[in-house]
């Protein structure tokens, strides 16, 4: 997952990908940890500003860019 690209939560809601928070920063091939997103729609109850958006929170990729 990139920035970019369109995820879909597991209850539906939708988000744009703005950043990429990585597992370990300077590995240049490390998996993603958590997002910075911009919701298409309605937001997650669990949702508040500011915060990062888990990997685990994401179902799958909609659309890749």
């Amino acid at each position: 997952m990139k920035v970019g690209d369109i995820i879909e939560m597991h209850l539906g809601e939708r988000a744009l990908i703005l950043s990429v928070e990585k597992l370990y920063p300077r590995h240049p091939e490390s998996p993603p940890r958590g997002f910075e997103v911009h919701w298409m729609g309605d937001v997650p109850r669990w949702y508040r500003p500011g915060i990062n958006v888990p990997i685990q929170a994401v179902k799958r990729v909609v659309s890749r860019v």
